[in-house]
């Protein structure tokens, strides 16, 4: 009897307790799933910051489950093949989605997004709802987004092209930067990531070859790629000869080795978190077939086993707000999705970067290019392509067509070996085959 009135009294000390500090656990609590925010200080920052904001504003309890791609993947496939589910949010690349809808997991988004962008505090950017269309559905609603930009001291611009936009810049803009840096410098100083670890492949096959020819794979032998190599040529002629060894533009931008940069925004932050008054942030350039850019793009989608779709729809409506998003960049570093939430980051280098984005995301001859889908264990091989084509042509000084025509045919292997389908800005085509 002892044990049990002292069991008694200790309930009733955690009822007082709980009561006298305002805690109580939620009426109601949907899962929340996600490949992303899988670092420990990312998962506390999204459990205790982000998300404990929807609970306190809403009541709703969020369990969030971030892992890594594979048990991810497993885990969202498993409770549609079974037909009913715990998970009620998920949030992921834009690659992944086409699994997800092989597998019949998601329901369509368009409704949802539909409403959202009714609303009058936020839109999003008009080609990531293209990209959230995928074979007749809208898979997902835009999240967050990483891409590239160009970066450049203040200093540099005196440099630029006479009576040219600098936020409208196209590659014969850049090119005649560059010429101007080095006949008034003596120098190079132009500087992009070719080192081992650097990301120059991506700026090949997402930005310059759709810039010029419409496609990242398709037209890859085209005439109209004949003349972006001949150009590439041209502008390597201005380029730092150290970029070899470059793998993260914010080190030689903050030595002062190069006055203009292309790289990633996380590799190119921290040259703006110690400086930001001294450098611009521009748009990447466009070419004769408009400003191509990687983005990537994760979006967030309800299963079609959630045991509550509607409850799900409030934590999208909530993350996708524009004063979410800007919380989302300070705390993670990915940037907004819609025009709105750009116009509210506060001051300082985080402001300079998300106005770069969104003036690339923005522009009127955006054409987004995503990455690569469907190539499984052989993506490892799409980079390397380019860059070898790339060392081959620019480099050795190879014979343009001969080392497309080579290189092309390995491309159209990989793709034809995969069945793997264009991504945009290509055309649709399954397999992908380049032309």
């Amino acid at each position: 009897m002892r044990a049990v009135r002292l069991i008694a009294l200790l309930s009733m000390l955690v009822l007082v307790a709980g009561a006298g500090t305002g805690l109580s656990a939620p009426a109601q609590e949907i899962v929340f799933t996600s490949n992303q925010f899988t670092p420990v200080e990312e998962q506390e920052w999204a459990r205790n910051t982000l998300l404990a904001r929807f609970t306190q504003e809403t009541g709703i309890g969020v369990r969030f489950i971030t892992e890594a791609e594979g048990p991810y993947v497993d885990r969202l496939i498993a409770e549609a093949r079974a037909g009913r589910g715990t998970i009620d949010v998920t949030g992921t690349l834009h690659g992944i989605f086409p699994v997800f809808l092989a597998a019949n997991a998601l329901r369509d988004m368009a409704p949802t997004l539909t409403q959202l962008d009714a609303r009058p505090d936020r839109s999003f950017f008009r080609d990531f709802v293209a990209a959230a269309r995928m074979e007749n559905t809208t898979a997902f609603v835009p999240w967050m987004q990483a891409t590239y930009l160009i970066v450049a001291h203040k200093d540099a611009m005196r440099y630029f092209p006479s009576g040219r936009n600098p936020n409208a810049m196209t590659y014969d803009d850049l090119l005649q930067w560059g010429e101007n840096i080095r006949g008034e410098t003596g120098q190079r100083r132009v500087g992009f990531p070719v080192g081992p670890r650097g990301l120059y492949g991506r700026f090949l096959h997402g930005y310059i070859y759709p810039s010029f020819t419409g496609a990242q794979v398709r037209r890859f032998k085209s005439p109209e790629a004949v003349e972006m190599w001949r150009y590439l040529r041209r502008l390597w002629g201005v380029t730092h000869p150290s970029s070899f060894t470059y793998e993260f533009m914010s080190e030689p931008l903050l030595r002062g080795e190069v006055l203009v940069a292309w790289d990633h925004v996380a590799r190119i932050l921290p040259a703006l978190r110690q400086r930001p008054t001294d450098f611009v942030v521009l748009p990447s350039p466009a070419g004769p077939k408009g400003r191509s850019f990687i983005s990537v793009v994760v979006g967030l989608a309800i299963p079609r086993t959630a045991p509550n779709p509607e409850l799900g729809a409030r934590l999208i409506e909530f993350l996708t707000r524009p004063s979410t998003q800007v919380l989302t960049l300070q705390g993670v570093g990915f940037f907004p999705v819609s025009p709105e939430a750009g116009a509210t980051v506060p001051a300082g280098a985080l402001k300079v970067m998300a106005d770069g984005v969104g003036a690339q995301s923005g522009a009127r001859d955006a054409r987004t290019a995503l990455l690569p889908v469907g190539l499984g264990a052989r993506t490892g091989e799409f980079v390397p392509l380019y860059v070898n084509t790339f060392t081959r042509i620019a480099v050795r000084g190879e014979d343009i067509q001969r080392v497309l025509n080579e290189e092309g045919a390995k491309l159209e292997e990989l793709y034809r070996a995969t069945n793997a389908p264009c991504t945009p800005p290509d055309p649709p085509q399954r397999p992908c085959k380049p032309d």
